[in-house]
């Protein structure tokens, strides 16, 4: 969990790079759904340890969290996790030059990222809509 200082800086980080849902770190949700890379149900450590081998993700894992907390139909996650991509790979290049290798490699770790939420993120998903009382 973000501080409110800790989430102002990671707002003025995602309009400076331009992602698409920046302002959804100034939710009020945002403070309880950011938990970095990861689902909620992994243990701290874990994430933080995916957190540390991709730092540059971790914005666009922000902006997802809250998109996932807020919910919406199964085309609203589709876009979510289409975002996500968008962002991540926006971060990758922003904290890489050309020449470092290590932006292809969070480039790759994006996509990979990506294929996991769409292959196991409805549970996600559809657990966010049952605690908020929304019909799917």
């Amino acid at each position: 969990m973000y501080t409110k200082e800790e989430l102002q800086y990671k707002y003025e980080q995602a309009v400076n790079l331009g992602l698409s849902g920046a302002e959804l770190l100034k939710h009020p949700e945002a403070q309880k759904a950011c938990n970095g890379i990861g689902a909620q149900w992994m243990w701290d450590s874990l994430r933080e340890l995916l957190g540390k081998f991709n730092p540059a993700l971790v914005l666009a894992a922000d902006i997802h969290d809250v998109r996932y907390e807020l919910g919406g139909s199964d085309a609203d996650r589709k876009k979510a996790d289409d975002e996500f991509l968008a962002n991540a790979l926006i971060c990758a290049d922003a904290e890489y030059c050309w020449i470092n290798p290590f932006r292809y490699r969070a480039r790759k770790q994006a996509r990979k990222f990506y294929f996991i939420l769409r292959v196991t993120g409805g549970k996600a998903w559809r657990d966010a809509q049952k605690k908020r009382g929304k019909t799917l």
